[in-house]
């Protein structure tokens, strides 16, 4: 089908590291696999059939690859795909031919991203969205689109309402002079606030605005609480060690300081952060991953109505990255690597994981 397609800007310029992946997305994930090529793999004959056989979990409903290891049992020594090496794409779950290129579907056209839990595309991001976030922009043509929507939702006038929205929400924060942390948590807080009372007019309920809490950055008590949901658990020490380590830093500095204690030194390595021409330069980064988050998501709003979450979802990204580049930061270990890595975790974490998210998320909602 013919369809209006928008891209973001740095899209095309993905090229996947193969065996030179410092974290390679074969790690630490369930691969779904598609019911007719779990069938065809059934039919496959030889050692190659053999062990595609023995790696296929989850029966007729939920066809998948075990995670031996906790990574994907097709994934050889050298890094790269045996399926994909032996029998080429085609032969590869459609996540995997896909990854890290994602899409929203709207029905009137699609926008195409890229999942920075890949940390090629995380680095393509750092370097597209410096100053400010120049490089957010889409490029669009008209072309082919065969994958289906995944809603059902029928309602062009409240799409148009979102697009112009969204439009306008973006154009704020990125436009927007921001001099400050505190700059950036009013203006975060603003667009919450207006989220929920557009929510109440389109569900037709009588709840009022929010109650005005710290959503950048977030204080060391309820850094404490997200940490202390199933974030971190101690799973981490084998599917994701560089984060592990990172949440026992957390622990290390925090863990024995009173909330007083804790966010007068947290107050402290932001002061620091946050400092001179460098720290303004990181707090245009951490607007544009604020504004990437909405545009990767707001979508989703044209299903549940939920306009509150995706400031929420952004918000709750943006701090925990935010940590742990601090972290990093008074280690003085922030390159463009380091970066790239802790995005690439973070979203991994939070974003694919619904039972993490969904608890990070009920702990932000205890707040308002």
């Amino acid at each position: 089908m013919n369809t209006r397609i928008r891209k973001i800007a740095f899209y095309d310029s993905f090229r996947c590291l193969g065996t030179k992946c410092p974290l390679n997305c074969c790690h630490g994930w369930k691969v779904p696999v598609e019911d007719e090529l779990a069938k065809e793999y059934k039919k496959t004959r030889g050692l190659l059939g053999l062990r595609l056989r023995c790696s296929l979990s989850g029966g007729r409903e939920d066809p998948h690859f075990s995670r031996y290891l906790l990574r994907c049992p097709m994934h050889d020594p050298d890094g790269l795909c045996s399926l994909q090496k032996k029998r080429g794409e085609n032969f590869i779950p459609s996540v995997c031919r896909s990854f890290p290129r994602e899409w929203a579907n709207t029905g009137a056209f699609v926008e195409q991203t890229l999942d920075l839990t890949c940390i090629e595309a995380a680095r393509l991001f750092i370097e597209a969205s410096g100053g400010g976030g120049a490089g957010l922009a889409w490029t669009e043509s008209d072309g082919e689109w065969i994958e289906e929507r995944a809603g059902d939702n029928d309602d062009p006038e409240f799409l148009n309402e979102l697009t112009a929205l969204r439009d306008v929400t973006i154009s704020r924060i990125l436009d927007g002079v921001i001099s400050s942390p505190e700059d950036l948590d009013d203006l975060i807080f603003e667009l919450a606030d207006a989220a929920k009372r557009r929510q109440n007019d389109i569900l037709k309920t009588a709840e009022g605005g929010l109650h005005r809490i710290r959503l950048f950055p977030f204080s060391i008590m309820l850094l404490n609480e997200l940490m202390s949901t199933c974030f971190f658990e101690d799973i981490l020490r084998l599917s994701e060690p560089s984060l592990y380590r990172m949440c026992r830093r957390y622990y290390r500095i925090f863990d024995r300081m009173t909330e007083i204690e804790g966010q007068k030194k947290l107050e402290e390595m932001f002061g620091r952060f946050f400092e001179g021409a460098e720290g303004r330069s990181r707090l245009n980064a951490a607007k544009s991953y604020f504004a990437y988050c909405l545009m990767r998501s707001w979508y989703e709003t044209y299903e549940d109505y939920s306009f509150l979450r995706r400031i929420k979802e952004a918000a709750i990204n943006l701090n925990i990255v935010l940590l742990f580049e601090l972290l990093s930061f008074e280690e003085g270990r922030l390159d463009t690597m380091m970066r790239s890595s802790i995005l690439s975790m973070c979203e991994k974490r939070i974003r694919h994981n619904g039972d993490v998210f969904d608890e990070l998320m009920r702990t932000l909602d205890a707040r308002f």
